[in-house]
């Protein structure tokens, strides 16, 4: 890409007003915290909630129906391989996606009709999934996906990126428009920071190296999970040197993990030609060059009608392609937890790993070090009992900068165009887990001794 591909239209009032207007709106509704009864969120999450407690009489009826169409037609397009249009685009998928989703439907079966063995079905496994993520997953998407061109489409993303550019570059060597992706995950939810960075990425604006680093190093969980993780293992009292600590800890792993591998290794591949320097030429301001930029991108914004299509195709997709895939991976993963030994089995090295950086109560903490691969509640769960405040915290802390979670994040990328595998994403979960140890163990004993 040369600099004549970016050279900025000419700002008038006009176009200012036409990057300016949707982009404060996308602050408000995505990024600025507001106050209600007493919490502070965002706008975004508030219509979720009203979603979800509207929909609420007749969510678990549609997640059955999503599931049980999206394994039905998969099966269908199965045998009749040159399915066109958007049938094609929604259930044409590999042999392995199709399997996912039948154990997706077959689970959302059994939990609505509390049919089959309980270990399926039961609180702590397929009603998890089916009655108390998926409803979220479910609501937050339909509050989000309408809204997202906002963000997306009219130059919001291109301004901060040149602001930000260089020091981006300079810590985590990743472009200055990640900073929106990662503001978006951590001040509304981690789910939302990925479908703004997958887009992304398939428009041309990160290169396969870049999104997979944005994702895995900035999907943080929000201000209300990281509260929520806190309150569950009784850290709720120390929560501002738990929520600090949380934002010293993510700085610092994604200035390390995105320097080593796996994440250096991985090429430097576009999805497709886009426009995406940052760069600020000579003869420019910094400020009027983002500003050029910014108008340049709404300017070229797809009109409404077109927008809206395109994001209804992609609920479509995201519903009928994620949700029965999260079930069947997230009910997998919660009775391995549940009925297995396996995780205290793999979490043996961590047992050790926690002993020798003197952290009591190792034993009983290392399956929590492991287990938040399949699900981000699940170290919060199993460390509930822990006797020792200290390594309560070091447990909330590393599960909230863990990132990787199959049930959600995980499932997400894996259908992405990004290309990445089950191990390549554990391997990202692992290193992250190694590093993110020994620093909540340090600001464990600086917050709490």
């Amino acid at each position: 890409m040369n600099d004549a591909d970016d050279k900025p239209v000419a700002i008038n009032a006009r176009s200012v007003a036409k990057f300016a207007i949707p982009s404060i709106l996308s602050l408000l509704l995505f990024l600025i915290p507001v106050t209600i009864d007493g919490e502070s969120t965002l706008l975004i999450s508030v219509a979720a909630a009203l979603l979800k407690t509207h929909l609420a009489p007749i969510l678990p009826a549609l997640i059955l129906f999503i599931t049980l169409s999206s394994a039905t037609l998969s099966i269908y397009c199965a045998f009749q391989p040159h399915t066109q249009g958007l049938l094609g685009k929604l259930f044409n998928v590999e042999w392995y996606w199709m399997l996912l989703r039948i154990i997706g439907a077959m689970v959302a079966f059994m939990v609505f009709f509390q049919l089959g063995p309980q270990a399926v079905w039961g609180q702590s496994t397929g009603s998890t999934m089916v009655n108390q993520l998926v409803p979220t997953v479910m609501t937050l998407f339909l509050a989000v996906i309408f809204l997202l061109p906002l963000m997306t489409e009219f130059g919001i993303m291109e301004f901060v990126g040149v602001w930000v550019a260089r020091v981006f570059r300079l810590l985590f060597r990743l472009p200055g428009r990640g900073a929106i992706d990662a503001m978006a995950s951590w001040l509304g939810a981690a789910p939302l920071g990925v479908v703004v960075t997958t887009e992304q990425y398939e428009r041309g604006y990160y290169s396969r190296r870049e999104a997979l680093s944005i994702v895995s190093s900035f999907s943080l969980a929000s201000v209300a999970f990281c509260l929520l993780i806190a309150t569950l293992l009784r850290i709720e009292h120390l929560f501002l040197p738990f929520y600090g600590s949380v934002a010293i800890a993510s700085v610092v792993l994604a200035t390390v993990v995105c320097r080593i591998p796996p994440l250096s290794r991985i090429a430097d591949d576009f999805h497709c030609e886009s426009s995406r320097s940052e760069l600020v030429p000579e003869g420019y301001s910094t400020g009027r060059w983002a500003l050029g930029l910014a108008v340049k991108r709404a300017a070229n914004a797809a009109p409404p009608k077109q927008q809206l299509q395109e994001s209804g195709v992609k609920l479509l997709d995201l519903w009928f392609g994620l949700i029965p895939t999260v079930i069947a991976i997230g009910t997998l993963s919660l009775m391995l937890a549940e009925y297995t030994p396996i995780f205290n089995w793999i979490s043996l090295p961590f047992r050790y790993y926690l002993e020798l950086l003197g952290v009591p109560e190792a034993a009983a903490a290392a399956p929590s070090m492991v287990v938040g691969f399949a699900d981000m509640i699940l170290p919060a769960i199993l460390g509930g009992g822990i006797e020792s405040e200290f390594t309560r915290f070091v447990i909330a802390g590393v599960s909230v900068t863990q990132v990787i979670y199959m049930s959600e994040i995980g499932a997400l990328l894996l259908r992405s165009k990004m290309q990445t595998s089950v191990w390549q994403l554990a391997a990202i979960f692992l290193v992250r887990t190694v590093f993110a140890i020994p620093l909540f163990v340090l600001l464990g004993h600086l917050f709490l001794d």
